[in-house]
């Protein structure tokens, strides 16, 4: 696998889950490449999907910054399910699969849903799970040399999440106790519920371990709402995190079209 070339800053992942969506799954990784990229990343590919995509990551030259482990049955609304004890097993089996595939790939950074509430089981049980969850899974990521995030989904369109923001996903890092999680930082769940991007980041810039990006209102990609992300870009900086700007968005035109932001100076983030 080749990597990005040695930057000192930022660079763009495209997110081939939501971007080229105008293609199929297996024919992304060229798309993204044709387009610029040398970094992608993913979410949890289907059978078919993983047996097909190493290869086409190494024949396209192409790194990956992210995979998302397996979060359940998403389309009928989990997001995750490590909160829930009868399903640690499943757990742990869905996280060695991840990081298997990440070795394969060159990935080195793993996505984890911490689950939403669920009826009839108290809330201090769920945490509890979560966090023996995030134990395990920190303990084999470090084994390893690999990274698990935890993502923060915004509570108005996930209700019940466990880690709704930045604070929420650090204290259940912080009790897992491992040093190899950390915060997977989107400014679209943050500006969803109208929380200050640039604060969360100076509050929490010392775990943030990934980060994603698109504009709101709408989730398109930067330029289509009203955010100053080119701030927020500068404060990443500032804060010390140097790695992928994982562009996670819903292109408001065809894929290719929609990034031309990603050649004008006011985004100065590397290919």
């Amino acid at each position: 696998m080749t990597a990005p070339a040695e930057v000192a800053d930022l660079f763009w992942s495209a997110h081939i889950s939501w971007l080229f969506s105008e293609l199929p799954y297996e024919e992304r990784p060229q798309a993204a490449r044709r387009a610029g990229f040398r970094c992608i990343e993913t979410v949890w590919p289907e059978p078919d999907e993983r047996e097909q995509l190493p290869a086409r990551i190494e024949k396209e030259g192409l790194s990956v910054s992210l995979l998302n482990c397996a979060a359940g049955d998403l389309e009928a609304g989990e997001r995750g399910f490590i909160n829930d004890p009868s399903r640690g097993d499943q757990a742990e089996r869905g996280f060695a699969a991840a990081a298997a595939l990440a070795g394969r790939i060159g990935a080195k950074t793993i996505n984890v849903l911490v689950g939403r509430e669920l009826p009839g089981l108290g809330a201090r049980r769920q945490r509890e799970a979560a966090v023996l969850m995030l134990r395990s899974f920190g303990a084999e990521a470090r084994a390893r040399g690999l990274t698990a995030v935890v993502e923060p989904l915004n509570e108005v369109e996930n209700p019940g999440y466990l880690a709704p923001d930045p604070a929420g996903a650090r204290a259940l890092i912080e009790d897992a106790g491992s040093e190899a999680l950390g915060i997977l930082f989107d400014v679209y769940h943050l500006a969803r519920v109208g929380s200050d991007p640039l604060a969360a980041i100076d509050r929490h810039g010392d775990l943030i371990r990934h980060v994603q990006m698109s504009d709101f209102p709408g989730r398109g990609e930067p330029g289509s709402g009203n955010l100053d992300l080119p701030a927020i870009l500068a404060r990443l900086r500032s804060s010390g995190y140097r790695g992928a700007i994982g562009l996670e968005y819903l292109p408001t035109a065809a894929t290719v079209g929609s990034l031309a932001f990603t050649r004008t100076a006011e985004y100065p983030v590397a290919f």
